[in-house]
């Protein structure tokens, strides 16, 4: 009859049934212990973006948890755990730093909503947690800003240990960096320094020695030929070149000298005509008439 079920097909309703209210027992009691973990608890974070998460849930405030709220820390890594094995969502707003590419690594995050508050460190509280149709997202309150000064003043409320501890390990690390390169360079000494190689060094270095001397000696000898043929070569260029020096002498002082002359001739003074003391002349009544005598007369 069709108004008849089989008795398989009962017990699969009633198990699937079941199941769905087991589920939904599992998943409210997973709720309800989360929240009380998480409710009311207060803890030093930095309030660093708003970032888009998907589509589906939209944009978030990233506020990352202080290195220095280890027990926080732990609590929101398990409910983490519980809420992705107990509920199926597309996102949980609990999450590690690695994971959406913030710093420092290792840390925590919560994707919450933050409403006109800047960028920075804050004292936070955490009021609930809204389990959405897409996401679960955990609701904060900012109870107080803390200035970066503050920080730096009290830096155990950042993990100043935890940075102190970093900077230890990373201080063993160069040294176990610095051991092994010291052992490398011993054992790549050690290598180098066999007997075979030693005595290619020496080896080595008598052949240069001998070298340099048979060079050095080969080079003076040249150096003395080469001065003494200069020595040669210019005494005989001096004395090929003394005649012609004079001659260029010579000519040099005879134009200089004729020019010398020349201004003497151009301004001598001119002298008078002298006059002859032997020549007599007479004046009178007697027409003028020259007598002159001669000199062999008085001979």
């Amino acid at each position: 009859m069709k108004g008849l079920q089989s008795p398989s097909f009962n017990s699969s309703v009633a198990s699937s049934l079941q199941y769905e209210c087991f589920e939904d027992v599992e998943s409210t009691r997973v709720k309800n212990y989360v929240k009380e973990t998480l409710k009311s608890r207060i803890f030093l974070g930095r309030y660093i973006e708003r970032r888009l998460i998907n589509q589906r849930v939209g944009y978030r405030d990233i506020v990352v948890v202080s290195a220095a709220e280890l027990e926080l820390k732990r609590d929101l890594l398990e409910v983490q755990h519980k809420l992705s094995s107990a509920i199926k969502v597309s996102w949980i707003g609990i999450t590690d730093t690695d994971s959406i590419g913030c710093s420092p690594a290792g840390g925590v995050c919560i994707c919450t909503e933050i409403d006109n508050q800047p960028f920075g460190a804050f004292w936070f509280q955490i009021k609930t947690l809204k389990f959405r149709d897409e996401e679960v997202i955990v609701i904060l309150k900012c109870i107080r800003h803390i200035t970066d000064g503050f920080l730096e003043v009290e830096p155990i409320l950042t993990g100043g240990t935890t940075k102190k501890y970093k900077e230890t390990s990373l201080n063993k690390a160069v040294d176990v960096s610095l051991n092994e390169t010291y052992n490398d360079i011993v054992v790549n000494l050690k290598s180098a320094l066999s007997i075979s190689n030693v005595k290619d060094f020496f080896t080595f270095l008598l052949a240069f020695v001998i070298a340099i001397f048979t060079g050095s000696t080969a080079f003076v000898n040249f150096l003395g030929n080469f001065i003494l043929a200069l020595i040669r070569e210019m005494s005989n260029f001096v004395k090929n070149s003394t005649p012609m020096f004079l001659g260029v002498l010579d000519f040099f002082s005879k134009i200089v000298g004729g020019f010398y002359i020349l201004l003497a001739m151009l301004f001598k003074q001119q002298a008078p005509m002298p006059i002859d003391k032997r020549r007599l002349t007479y004046y009178g009544s007697v027409p003028r008439q020259d007598v002159t005598y001669d000199d062999g007369q008085f001979d």
